[in-house]
């Protein structure tokens, strides 16, 4: 049975599609159903369309109404994965993948079209989903932009521009969990920048070239790190390094409802954002506790980096 995109949601992803610059190029349209997003992409300037339906009704449909707006592209009446198969070579700027939400297929779709290189470089999947299916998909080649319609979610997939992400914070003083956390980053991207904030409002905060200095002594050892401070935004700093990969630890569930917040605001500042959390290998630790095992003269060898030990106490006492 055919399962049409609403009209609502319709006209939302084009607007978001419009508003990119992204319309244009080639399109493939998975589960077509009556060719709706397809064809509505070729009246917005796309070159051409390719879709696919296994269902021969559904492709009957579709050469009807492409008939009607005078138009000849390819219909595959076929399974996605044969279509696919036989796509192998080609590239499109724009891939629809609506199938129905029962099968729970999106993965497998998603690495199909991935293994197959069928997305080119500047463009987007957009998997249209139900909100109660969370599909995963590797955050090392794809940033994601959803949006919610009642019970349908809308996910927008784009290749990375940059396998590089920023780590900020105060780093107040910068500790193993901090290095923990870079290291982890660094496992889902080339190089990570560890953004050091000038501006702060907490309080007993050292200047950010100090903070910024003992992070390079506790990351020494390790390569694809770069610490760099930065004032006012980090949408701006993001925007400036060309990255909008963000990496955030989070220690328990306060600390997550916090982040997740936190994420809200900078999608609201920035679409471009991808907002990846991490959960800390070392919860325990805590700059506010390495502040305080300082007052009370306590070791800190399982808190900070053996590099900087010295350097925080004194800094700190």
């Amino acid at each position: 049975m055919t399962r049409p995109t609403s009209d609502k949601v319709k006209e939302s992803i084009f607007s978001i599609l419009t508003s990119c610059g992204e319309m244009g190029g080639k399109v493939l349209d998975l589960f077509a159903g009556s060719g709706a997003l397809g064809i509505e992409a070729l009246s917005r300037g796309a070159s051409s369309t390719v879709f696919v339906d296994k269902n021969p009704n559904a492709v009957a449909i579709i050469r009807k109404n492409l008939a009607l707006v005078g138009k000849n592209d390819r219909v595959y009446n076929t399974d996605w994965k044969v279509a696919l198969r036989k796509l192998q070579g080609s590239q499109f700027d724009i891939i629809f993948v609506d199938p129905p939400y029962a099968l729970g297929i999106e993965e497998d779709i998603l690495t199909e079209i991935s293994d197959k290189n069928l997305l080119s470089d500047d463009g987007v999947i957009i998997v249209e989903h139900s909100s109660n299916n969370a599909f995963h998909f590797d955050k090392k080649i794809y940033t994601e932009d959803k949006r919610s319609y009642s019970g349908t979610c809308v996910t927008f997939l784009r290749k990375r521009i940059s396998n590089t992400c920023v780590f900020p914070g105060s780093f107040n003083p910068f500790t193993l969990g901090h290095r923990h956390l870079a290291i982890n980053a660094l496992r889902l991207y080339d190089r990570v920048i560890v953004a050091v904030s000038e501006e702060t409002y907490k309080d007993n905060m050292l200047d950010a070239q100090i903070r910024a200095k003992l992070a390079a002594k506790s990351l020494a050892d390790l390569s694809g790190i770069d610490v760099q401070c930065f004032s006012g935004m980090l949408t701006d700093f993001l925007a400036d390094k060309n990255c909008f990969n963000i990496v955030r630890g989070y220690r328990n569930d306060n600390d997550y409802e916090y982040e997740k917040e936190l994420e809200s605001i900078y999608l609201s500042m920035d679409k471009r954002v991808n907002f990846v959390l991490l959960k800390s290998d070392m919860p325990e630790i805590s700059s506010e506790a390495v502040r305080k095992k300082i007052k009370e003269n306590a070791d800190l060898s399982e808190l900070v980096s053996e590099q900087i030990i010295d350097e925080v106490k004194e800094l700190y006492k």
